[in-house]
């Protein structure tokens, strides 16, 4: 606590909780959620880049070969190299749209320097992950998580609109009709109606105008909108809020639904009173706004992720100062700010990577001065730098088998520029204790060894059999445990 009472974060600390959980083996409970090791893994090195802790080279390379390993060969990434069900093929139907968009940001982030960031993408096959998304978007313009047999599965909730915008955004480019690479793009406008019809009576967003609102579709609703509205390429202007004006038809509604959302905290010796349970403060002006959360919708207690997920939409919406950020920041360095670092959920809880991953972001977001500039609709630290179409025009961009994409591209995490080295901790991607049963999977993904030239390579039949191999190898192994 500094001495004008306004509370500190504790950078150290939150840097020995990454650093943990970059390069130990995760708590117990995280055993349940291999499958997602993607996004863990994507929360841990993008917290370590908004705390401004550089990775090595061997970290970097050990990064690009892990996520690349990920690649379906009919599109997309999976979330592991487990997810499968027991007896199916490990690459059948388990590419998903949040493992593509956070393994194109890791990839984003695993690069260093202006030459790496040119080629931050290579070895995506772009053209058939851009065909795998169109995919999977339905005919009312909402979007699926997975393809099963050909079927879109998933529901039509806020969530795949804003990841599919996303990924468009990082891989499109401005590629024209009749260029070797060009894609057909998303129906857009099918897309911007399904949004539109998720505003609900009350304001908020949701997956459908007969779902109840939540703060957490409202920022993908906008975050899809307004990456709508930004440019294919790096040197475009930026145009107006076309898509955002489309797509939000009560723009007011929606800024009351959130202005609605802040939670004052009470100790709990305060909120205890068995004479007069639902006790009402007669002003307004004695309640404590000392420490001030955030709901995600009506009748819920504050949680620390919605101090981002409220925060980062009034961002895009250009109402920041919508929210007090004094109390705020009270409430998440006060209330949920953990000893050992990261965030819990709320008051007296262990800290997790997902609200310790939201918490610096919403500080970032309220521009604290230890945290790098956040870039709200992408969900990661800004970019320190924009290359532009004199630097990429003619460069390799991606790598699609034998093709290269010639025309300028949008890119993401070129934040890491001329870092210095740390120890060499070659220890990623992140495990959990049943992690250790898949060893040797873990190992080929963190041995610093030089890359080959196989390494960024589209899939082939002897990629595909390895792939299968190992994930039936970590199941059997995890069983023959689990039988001792």
């Amino acid at each position: 606590m500094s001495e004008a009472g306004n509370p500190l974060l504790d950078k150290q600390q939150h840097v020995k909780y990454w650093q943990r959980c970059h390069k130990t083996y995760l708590p117990s409970p995280y055993t349940a959620y291999d499958s997602t090791r993607l996004t863990f893994a994507c929360f841990i090195i993008s917290s370590l880049d908004i705390l401004s802790v550089p990775l090595t080279p061997t970290e970097r390379s050990a990064i690009r070969r892990w996520v690349l390993s990920l690649q379906h060969p009919d599109g997309g990434f999976c979330g592991s190299s487990t997810h499968a069900l027991l007896g199916q093929e490990a690459y059948k139907g388990t590419a998903n749209i949040a493992a593509t968009f956070f393994a194109l940001v890791l990839l984003g982030l695993a690069a260093d320097g202006e030459d790496e960031a040119r080629l931050a993408f290579s070895g995506v096959d772009r053209v058939q992950l851009l065909k795998w998304l169109n995919r999977l978007q339905r005919k009312d313009g909402s979007f699926g998580q997975i393809l099963w047999d050909g079927e879109i599965v998933g529901g039509r909730d806020m969530r795949h609109s804003y990841l599919a915008s996303c990924i468009r955004w990082m891989l499109r480019g401005d590629v024209k009709d009749g260029d070797e690479d060009w894609v057909e793009d998303l129906n857009v406008d099918e897309m911007i109606a399904h949004i539109k019809r998720g505003q609900t009576y009350d304001g908020g967003m949701a997956e459908s105008s007969q779902h109840e609102s939540h703060a957490g579709y409202a920022y993908c609703a906008i975050g899809a909108l307004s990456l709508l509205d930004r440019p294919l390429d790096s040197i475009s202007p930026h145009p107006p809020e076309e898509a955002l004006k489309r797509g939000v038809p009560d723009r007011e509604g929606l800024l009351h639904f959130l202005a609605a959302r802040p939670f004052a905290y009470l100790a709990k010796e305060e909120e205890e009173d068995e004479v007069e349970e639902n006790f009402l403060e007669s002003k307004a002006g004695e309640l404590d706004l000392g420490h001030i959360g955030f709901n995600g919708r009506w009748n819920k207690k504050a949680d620390t992720c919605y101090c981002w997920w409220v925060g980062g939409t009034l961002a895009m919406l250009g109402n920041s100062t919508m929210i007090n950020i004094i109390p705020s920041r009270r409430y998440l360095l006060d209330i949920t700010q953990h000893r050992i670092g990261g965030f819990s959920k709320s008051v007296g809880g262990p800290p997790d990577m997902y609200h310790s991953y939201l918490g610096l972001a919403a500080l970032a977001t309220m521009g604290d001065n230890d945290l790098k500039e956040f870039d709200v609709p992408r969900y990661c630290s800004r970019l320190d730098l924009q290359l532009n179409s004199s630097d990429l025009g003619k460069q390799l961009a991606f790598e699609n088998g034998f093709r290269t994409v010639r025309s300028r591209l949008s890119f993401v995490g070129l934040n890491h520029l001329n870092h210095p080295a740390i120890s060499k901790t070659p220890s990623f991607p992140p495990s959990s204790a049943a992690m250790s049963s898949s060893s040797k999977d873990t190992a080929e993904a963190t041995e610093p060894t030089k890359s080959s030239d196989t390494d960024t390579q589209p899939w082939n039949e002897d990629k595909r059999r390895k792939f299968e191999t190992s994930a039936t190898t970590a199941t059997l192994n995890s069983r023959d445990t689990d039988e001792a």
